[in-house]
């Protein structure tokens, strides 16, 4: 005699039982994406993010009231972290960040049921507990971003008021006016060595400073993989010449050594 086996039965019993809710969520989310850092320095905000597993949540923060402006996840973790990722982010839109401290996970499984007493999802699957670690991660990162996008916001607005005003570059003329050659190539160095050298090191490259002429233009020699590069003489001294204007004097001019006879760089009033 044979037994018969149900395989059937089987199958039910080993595929996860998920609300239709949850599906559907799962198949559209809303707030599926990502935010980057120079976004929330364009608008004076606090990125906070945080992973926990195949989970990522970005929150962008007003650093003045600790509100929440916009909120963003990434998962490839399947439809259960979809759709709880996508439910918290609608929940917290325009609430502060210690609104979230108080946000039960449960409810947000709750949330997902298509009756109330039928479970969206299995009751013990990981994503629940992994999701409750993720947000407390990101309560606890927001202090010291807060405190990175409010500096971040003053330098800007320095920079701002110093390079576009009136008022701002006839206190910067005076101030750069002031000092000695050998000042001013320090706060030049010192501005090359904390914004400038790891980048260009990275290609094998770097660059020494030959002396400044004028009070305001800087002649370089460019070393390793950056001499003779073409990009040496277009992005990369541009860039260079930015660094400078923003963080020492907004009326440099970076000159290589090799510039053509004759040639006369262009300074900001031309």
């Amino acid at each position: 005699m044979f037994k018969i086996t149900n395989f059937a039965c089987m199958n039910d019993i080993a595929e996860p039982v998920l609300s239709e809710k949850l599906t559907a969520l799962a198949r559209t989310p809303k707030y599926r994406g990502a935010i980057f850092q120079i976004e929330a320095d364009e608008k004076g905000l606090a990125l906070v993010d945080g992973k926990e597993a195949s989970l990522k949540i970005y929150l962008m923060i007003d650093p003045d009231t600790d509100q929440i402006l916009e909120t963003r996840f990434f998962t490839y973790g399947g439809p259960i972290f979809t759709a709880l990722a996508d439910s918290f982010c609608t929940v917290i839109q325009g609430k502060t960040i210690n609104d979230i401290s108080n946000i039960s996970v449960d409810d947000l499984e709750k949330s997902l049921r298509d009756t109330p007493e039928a479970p969206s999802m299995p009751l013990d699957t990981p994503e629940k507990g992994l999701l409750a670690t993720l947000i407390t991660k990101l309560v606890n990162a927001y202090p010291e971003k807060k405190i990175i996008a409010i500096a971040a916001r003053e330098t800007m607005e320095k920079i701002q008021y110093r390079t576009q005003s009136a008022e701002g570059r006839l206190e910067a003329d005076n101030e750069w006016n002031s000092f000695t050659d050998e000042q001013r190539l320090q706060k030049i160095e010192e501005c090359l060595q904390d914004n400038v050298r790891s980048t260009l090191q990275m290609d094998g490259g770097d660059l020494e400073i030959l002396g400044i002429t004028n009070k305001n233009h800087v002649q370089v020699r460019f070393q390793g993989a950056c001499a003779g590069c073409s990009a040496s003489s277009g992005g990369t001294l541009f860039y260079i010449e930015d660094q400078l204007r923003n963080n020492v004097y907004y009326n440099l001019v970076v000159e290589p050594e090799d510039i053509l006879p004759g040639y006369e760089s262009p300074t900001m009033e031309d």
